[in-house]
């Protein structure tokens, strides 16, 4: 199976179509691409952000309500979710007459024994290719559309960019460049289009999808959305990166508590590229009801730009002998844990960037 394959499954998909997404900026585009790309083949979609936080059980019963609530989905397309493969065979199974489509970029192989309506797509698994899923629905525009439709590279530079994944799609890059001179040289961005990157950044998921036909016309795109909203939102990330904490640094490991975890880390990723970078954020409020009278629990979020590890790899690593959730990318990863097991993850890390077994 190859993008062709996939763009005429997606071509073909019996309405009313679910798409489910992320809600970082990967998940936001890929949708929004999406969306873009289902309006143009007139068929009849909805649309569900994953919240963060969210866990695979949290995710199915909340799909299972849609399903039984809607009684029209015949198609579910998941964009940049990556639910354990156990889960997802299962919920394919008890909803064996919906079209399953699943898209994205985190796994290492393609399971056995899928269900017949599952169709699965992961373009690490598959072809060991690190694009984000922003990038699939891009190229699945572009086979089904032509070069029309690389008009949206720039709508998909910005997922790719929230992976760190842009430099990998060379084709990307090459119709960015094409189209959007004024943003990009082939080598860096100007102010315009960090501007207009920042405004997806701290912009609502649904926000975005809602106005996304207009987001090429930035006069008319900037009217839809709240302006105190934005400006809240925007303040939360300087709160978030005021409240860091550090609370264990080595010459290879920096460790922070924080309000927020990801754009924390991705900023500090940048000013310490050689080391690993972990913030961990309480997820009290979260998981507060469901841990009561137990261990605390913790959103985690790794970087590192040296190239020199796979953060994803030691994140799942992990993640199987503690029990948690975790995984993600070379560059970016993440998962959940208890707070009991915060030294052991610091003490993994530092073993692994010392190259000890």
């Amino acid at each position: 199976m190859d993008f062709s394959d996939i763009a005429k499954e997606i071509k073909d998909s019996n309405e009313e179509i679910l798409i489910v997404a992320d809600s970082d900026l990967d998940g936001k585009m890929a949708l929004s691409l999406m969306k873009i790309i289902l309006e143009k083949l007139n068929k009849k979609y909805m649309e569900y952000f994953r919240i963060t936080g969210e866990n695979n059980l949290d995710l199915i019963r909340i799909l299972d309500g849609i399903i039984f609530n809607k009684k029209t989905i015949n198609t579910i397309i998941f964009l940049d979710t990556p639910m354990d493969d156990k889960y997802l065979i299962s919920f394919s199974k008890r909803h064996e007459k919906i079209k399953i489509i699943y898209l994205d970029h985190h796994k290492r192989r393609v399971p056995e024994d899928l269900p017949n309506n599952l169709i699965y797509f992961d373009v690490r698994a598959l072809f060991n290719l690190e694009i984000c899923t922003t990038s699939i629905s891009y190229r699945i525009g572009k086979i089904l559309f032509g070069d029309e439709f690389s008009k949206y590279s720039l709508l998909a530079s910005i997922g790719s960019i929230g992976d760190f994944m842009l430099e990998n799609d060379k084709e990307l890059l090459k119709d960015l460049l094409k189209n959007y001179k004024g943003f990009y040289n082939g080598k860096y961005f100007y102010i315009p289009y960090i501007i207009y990157f920042y405004l997806f950044l701290i912009a609502h998921p649904y926000e975005i999808s809602k106005n996304i036909d207009k987001a090429l016309n930035i006069e008319e795109f900037i009217k839809e959305f709240d302006l105190k909203k934005l400006k809240n939102r925007a303040i939360k990330y300087y709160e978030g990166l005021k409240s860091a904490k550090k609370i264990y640094e080595s010459e290879k490991l920096l460790v922070f508590k924080a309000k927020k975890s990801s754009v924390i880390s991705t900023i500090l990723s940048s000013f310490y590229p050689e080391k690993i970078i972990v913030v961990l954020s309480l997820r009290e409020k979260l998981f507060g009801r469901l841990f009561k009278g137990k261990y605390k629990k913790y959103s985690i979020s790794l970087r590192n730009q040296s190239g020199k590890y796979d953060l994803g790899i030691l994140m799942r690593e992990f993640a199987k002998v503690y029990r948690i959730s975790g995984g993600g990318h070379p560059k970016a990863a993440g998962g959940l844990i208890y707070e009991k097991d915060i030294e052991n993850l610091i003490k993994f890390l530092e073993e692994k960037a010392n190259g000890k077994n």
